[in-house]
């Protein structure tokens, strides 16, 4: 099988998820089983010798999966003439990356191809259909993204992280499975948690979790830097992860004597979000379709900012799916100041009451078989084509 997801965190892990599921089930029933991730060699912007790896090239290296890099990137916006330059220049970038993919699938000849979302799917998607192999999308978003909303139709099946309708998926073989996550997550005790961190804090601590994403979130950031004596004098210990390339800003801005503070500690990047999640009382973030999937298995209660210029808006819809559950509270990003980020969690971090209860709602909310669902519907049509 071939598998593809690129661009965020959000697109790579449920494949990395569903990866694991295969292989597991694969060891159980002695079949056979070769996976391999295409994804885009370097980072998006990285040009000559600033070339990097691309965070899909690196994370699939972590997981022991063979590679296959392409060259591609995401279609340029807007409605000027350097615009429409740039456009027909991707669109010459896009036949490459066609040509490219399908000399992957001539190497490899899957029986099936996987993907779950970012622009570097669409080339694999459309050199698959004109080999005529058959092809399984995931949609993690509330609201589909461009290639699969464009891809999906011609899917052997379109699995999806929350219920949408027919008419979005434009596809009669899609099925609501949620997301496939860590299987780690929701299945550690904050003792276990403490340990793997290696934080000094009791069990009873209440812990703010502040995370951006995998890039990170500025005015997270700074709101959080600028509320967080007020919510360390109240009683509660904060982990924030910065992302890494806005780790020395966040970190310059943090007065030395709270950067010091037993109960504060900036990462970078947690590579340990398992332990994370179980550590946290309370999660202020963005609203990426994986971060809820994983609140949700952790039945972790939050207050939601959903990024304002993602694609089609999709983690405002995102974010909608909790708050109407009961789940999350919403801050706007435009709203994001210091000010507004304590009038709406200092009243949740005094009401043990209300966020139990959003926990239970976060918890109902949570699909933690998606994963082994997702796999086993790869094999079985996999098998079928052998």
């Amino acid at each position: 099988m071939l598998m593809s997801g690129g661009g965020t965190g959000g697109h790579i892990y449920p494949a990395l998820a569903v990866a694991e599921a295969l292989q597991t089930m694969a060891a159980q029933t002695n079949t056979p089983l070769t996976l391999t991730f295409v994804g885009n060699r370097y980072k998006s912007g990285a040009t000559g010798s600033g070339l990097q790896p691309s965070l899909e090239a690196t994370l699939a290296g972590q997981h022991h999966l063979a590679f296959e890099g392409l060259d591609f990137r995401g279609m340029p916006r807007g409605k000027n003439l350097s615009t429409l330059v740039a456009y027909l220049r991707w669109l010459g970038q896009l036949v490459v990356a066609i040509f490219q993919a399908d000399a992957i699938l001539q190497r490899h000849r899957p029986q099936v191809v996987f993907t779950t979302g970012g622009y570097v799917t669409a080339p694999l998607l459309m050199a698959a259909t004109l080999r005529q192999i058959p092809y399984v999308i995931h949609e993690p978003d509330a609201r589909p993204g461009l290639v699969n909303w464009l891809m999906g139709r011609w899917a052997c099946e379109l699995t999806s992280a929350f219920d949408l309708p027919q008419q979005a998926l434009k596809n009669p073989h899609a099925v609501t499975t949620g997301n496939p996550i860590r299987t780690r997550i929701g299945h550690l005790s904050k003792l276990e948690a403490r340990k793997a961190l290696q934080l000094n804090w009791s069990d009873t601590q209440p812990v703010l979790l502040v995370m951006g994403g995998s890039q990170g979130a500025e005015k997270l950031n700074l709101a959080t830097v600028e509320a967080l004596e007020t919510i360390l004098n109240a009683g509660w210990a904060v982990i924030h992860q910065s992302g890494v390339n806005k780790y020395a800003q966040t970190k310059a801005l943090v007065p030395k004597h709270l950067m010091n503070h037993h109960n504060y500690r900036l990462w970078p990047y947690l590579d340990n979000m398992p332990a994370a999640l179980a550590m946290a009382d309370l999660a202020l973030c963005r609203a990426g379709s994986l971060t809820l999937s994983e609140l949700a298995a952790a039945g972790l209660p939050s207050l939601l900012v959903p990024y304002p210029h993602a694609a089609a808006n999709h983690q405002w819809h995102n974010a909608q799916v909790f708050v109407q559950a009961g789940a999350s509270c919403l801050l706007n990003d435009a709203d994001c100041t210091a000010e507004m980020l304590l009038a709406k969690s200092l009243p949740l971090m005094h009401d043990a009451t209300r966020r139990a209860s959003m926990s239970r709602a976060a918890r109902q909310l949570g699909k933690p078989e998606a994963a082994a669902a997702i796999a086993q519907r790869l094999l079985t049509l996999a098998l079928s084509q052998t």
